[in-house]
């Protein structure tokens, strides 16, 4: 990563007026040129797509997508190299440490075989859905009110689809081409929900299935499928490389909507103040 900024910094006084917007958009945010086409770059600092392109070609890349490519490595290398963890012995440590150690390589394995490029792709799906339904087996029903909750509070356009709730039909009726639906489908498949992403399907409605095995049911009507193994111990599912993933998905969000996603968070802010709704941590 430090080989980057310094080309960047060696570079600058050469870079046109539009150039150094890039470059200065690069010093402040990197994560955001990591993972955001060039037509996006340019439209954050009011710049053409070209401009962006030649600036990467004047770092001696032969173009964005090389640059892009290049970044992301040196980024997750960086990340990656700091917080590395080692596997524990078998049969090693106390209770406690085992069961923390197979959370630990569950996300060492999602890690290592995540489809980031399909990963983008779901990123995607969300941000340009016209509405989004978040729904999931009612073993997941936390999972999906989660997301959805923060997904609304983020971008304004999400609710939940579930049966036990009362606007189901209603929100049912609405679904049309356009529309997005993500849903969690882990360990099981129930009928209702099956039965939604039928309907779903024959309105022309992207689905989304977050599962932990491509041949389940679900999978068959998704668009994109994206796996996650879950941990079990003691009959106890463990959902940290889920919550993992969906964090990375919602750090994303926040990084290719910022203006958004800070314009609503501080609206939501501000009714929290007005309304005099958390004790002063200051106190």
């Amino acid at each position: 990563m430090q080989d980057i900024l310094r080309a960047v910094s060696n570079s600058y006084k050469d870079f046109s007026s539009g150039q150094k917007k890039v470059g200065d958009l690069f010093f402040q945010e990197p994560i955001f040129l990591a993972f955001s086409s060039a037509l996006e770059v340019g439209k954050r600092v009011n710049v053409s797509e070209s401009t962006v392109i030649r600036w990467t070609q004047k770092l001696g890349y032969k173009g964005y997508a090389e640059f892009q490519q290049i970044l992301q490595r040196k980024l997750a290398e960086e990340h990656f190299g700091k917080t590395e963890l080692k596997t524990a012995e078998p049969a090693s440590g106390s209770f406690i440490e085992n069961l923390l150690d197979a959370d630990i390589a569950s996300l060492m394995k999602l890690k290592e075989t995540i489809d980031e490029e399909l990963l983008l792709q779901v990123v995607d799906a969300i941000r340009y859905s016209d509405r989004l339904y978040v729904t999931s087996n009612f073993l997941d029903y936390g999972l999906a009110h989660w997301f959805a909750t923060w997904l609304n509070t983020a971008l304004g356009h999400t609710e939940t689809l579930m049966l036990s709730d009362g606007q189901y039909f209603n929100r049912l009726a609405k679904l049309k081409t356009g529309d997005s639906i993500v849903a969690f489908v882990f360990l099981r498949n129930t009928k209702s929900l099956i039965e939604t992403l039928k309907l779903a399907k024959e309105r022309g409605v992207e689905i989304i299935v977050f599962t932990d095995s491509q041949d389940s049911i679900a999978a068959g009507y998704a668009d994109l499928v994206i796996p996650v193994s879950l941990d079990s111990n003691l009959n106890i599912d463990s959902y940290t490389a889920v919550h993992a993933l969906l964090a990375s998905i919602m750090r994303f969000i926040y990084v290719k909507e910022h203006e958004k996603v800070k314009k609503n968070f501080s609206r939501l802010e501000s009714i929290y103040k007005e309304k005099d709704i958390f004790f002063d941590e200051q106190l």
